[in-house]
């Protein structure tokens, strides 16, 4: 296991078992080819050829769109091709901030693959001993979670929905994942965006995580609110990113979030062998 390692992992994937989801002339997704048959059923929503999927000539606005592609993926919710509905909308379509071309449940982003937006806040906590003295708080994931339970997480996480700005998300996340109040929550401060596009049962992961710092006094302790999170641990930078370049011990796309903090913070040192092609490869 390597830091790059975990980089690659969350960029495995082949086009190749994949047809372009289209809407409007510009590929909005990707739709494994194996999946095609549970789209075929519904020629009133979805347009199928060799070549890509497109959306029924009928449905031309965001809010007929929204819904008739809503009413096909809780289908596939209620047969048990998509798992985890969570009644979040994400946006799909067109560049960040849009305008979008219509909404879609956040559990069926990956079998349509669409981008999937998300914020992921460090808490950290600054030493005494220089710029790059700097400790982080760790979240263990807890035990019921639905995706990669009991592993290690960033502190404060959580996908982008439709009708927050990202600002207002993190606020809000930051208060049901670890009791930031909003006045401390509202801090923190954008830092950038990782992307990586990463293959899983379901369907493709082409993922935006926005990364925000969040400096926290040394006596602030986080508390869960919303059962997500088993613990909090607060350990030296230096020592998270051990566990990174050693284990697998973290959720697989916050080893990548760890990374870009420590690389921002000078506690990874463009020594390392693999400097370059770790920065080029967190925003792919």
């Amino acid at each position: 296991m390597s830091l790059f390692d975990h980089i690659a992992r969350c960029n495995a994937h082949d086009l190749s078992g994949f047809l372009p989801f289209v809407v409007d002339g510009r590929t909005v997704g990707h739709i494994r080819k194996r999946h095609l048959v549970h789209l075929e059923r519904f020629p009133d929503v979805f347009s199928l050829s060799d070549t890509g999927v497109a959306l029924a000539d009928r449905l031309h606005d965001y809010d007929a769109r929204s819904a008739a592609v809503d009413s096909v993926m809780r289908h596939l919710a209620e047969t048990g091709v998509i798992t985890g509905w969570r009644d979040e909308p994400y946006p799909v379509g067109g560049k960040w901030g849009g305008p979008y071309a219509f909404e879609i449940e956040r559990a069926a982003a990956a079998f349509l693959g669409c981008r999937a937006y998300g914020v992921h806040v460090n808490g950290f906590v600054r030493g005494d001993a220089g710029a790059s003295d700097v400790n982080l708080w760790v979240a263990t994931r807890a035990a019921d979670r639905p995706v990669c339970p009991g592993e290690l997480d960033n502190m404060i996480a959580g996908g982008q929905p439709v009708g927050l700005t990202l600002k207002e998300n993190v606020v809000k996340e930051a208060g049901e994942e670890a009791g930031v109040p909003p006045a401390l929550a509202g801090t923190a401060i954008p830092v950038g965006a990782i992307t990586y596009t990463m293959e899983n049962a379901l369907g493709l992961k082409p993922d935006m995580m926005f990364c925000w710092d969040l400096e926290l006094p040394a006596d602030f302790r986080p508390v869960n609110t919303d059962g997500e999170i088993a613990e909090f641990r607060l350990m030296p930078a230096a020592e998270v990113l051990h566990i990174v370049d050693t284990t697998d011990d973290f959720k697989f796309n916050c080893n990548l979030v760890i990374i870009d903090f420590c690389i921002r913070h000078g506690v990874l040192a463009p020594e390392h062998p693999d400097y370059e092609e770790i920065l080029r490869g967190l925003r792919r």
